[in-house]
């Protein structure tokens, strides 16, 4: 039964506003799914094309970062992925999560008027509380990335009470920033709107424009920073910018001597704000 302050999600009421060429074009609805990055990634096997949607309301197994659990309480939030095709992928999906974060962040102040800051590579927060997350997943063919599946989850009409109570310290939502619902279906088609437009930026290859937007959202910049690398060493400096394919550049120090490192992947923390870089979201 859906939850009596969040109006539910209806295909027809998303569809009706999108201004996409092609994202959310086909849009899937689901009352339950498992996973929805796991459903987009069966229906691009079966030929689904670049844009289709996947939406559930019930999500029992959602995917996070670094093989980690997406917790979402049933028919308050966003649990969405979306299908991309593009030969040029291979060469530029760093980019994804970073313009899925910015469509995000746009998509959040213009629909619920509050303003949230990216956690470089996929985090978005509200006060330093986390209100979503992004996991890009990509499908290879003769060594080449040709399918990514962007997921995005949103924490959007919950209250502190629906999550459980060892997140509640860590989480919030759009409903606790403004002690209002919001419509997702509206919510929906502008993320989609305004990924598309960022989507467009990427596979035109205007990175300078993706990296100084991001670097104007992103609380990491600024900030001591411990990360813990796939490979399993641990780095800590402070993140000074965004490098040109995305990388989180970090400064060290070894030997007596400044390195900067180039990170793409690994689980970052932020230890305290460093006053010689502080750096705030528009």
């Amino acid at each position: 039964m859906a939850n009596p302050v969040s109006t539910p999600l209806e295909a027809a009421s998303i569809e009706r506003r999108l201004t996409t060429r092609s994202l959310g074009r086909p849009l899937h609805l689901f009352a339950e799914l498992a996973s929805t990055n796991t459903t987009a990634f069966t229906l691009a096997d079966s030929g689904a094309p670049h844009g289709t949607a996947v939406l559930a309301e019930t999500q029992t197994a959602g995917k996070g970062r670094l093989g980690r659990q997406w917790t979402s309480s049933p028919h308050l939030n966003i649990s969405c992925s979306l299908i991309l095709i593009d030969p040029k992928l291979s060469r530029h999906v760093s980019w994804i999560p970073l313009v899925t974060g910015l469509a995000l962040v746009e998509a959040i102040h213009r629909t619920c008027g509050i303003g949230i800051s990216l956690k470089w590579p996929n985090d978005l927060l509200y006060i330093e509380k986390k209100i979503g997350g992004i996991l890009c997943e990509s499908m290879s063919q003769d060594s080449r990335i040709s399918t990514c599946v962007v997921g995005f989850g949103l924490n959007v009409n919950c209250r502190e009470t629906d999550f459980p109570e060892e997140l509640r310290s860590l989480a919030t939502s759009c409903h606790q920033a403004t002690r209002q619902f919001h419509d997702r279906n509206g919510l929906i088609a502008d993320i989609f709107n305004q990924l598309e437009n960022w989507y467009d930026c990427v596979i035109s290859e205007q990175f300078e424009r993706v990296r100084k937007s991001y670097e104007a959202s992103c609380v990491t910049l600024g900030r001591a920073v411990e990360i813990d690398c796939l490979a399993g060493q641990t780095i800590r400096g402070t993140a000074t910018s965004i490098g040109q394919d995305g990388a989180l550049l970090v400064s060290t120090m070894r030997e007596g001597k400044t390195h900067t490192l180039e990170i793409r992947s690994g689980d970052v923390h932020h230890l305290r704000l460093s006053n010689s870089l502080a750096h705030f979201p528009h």
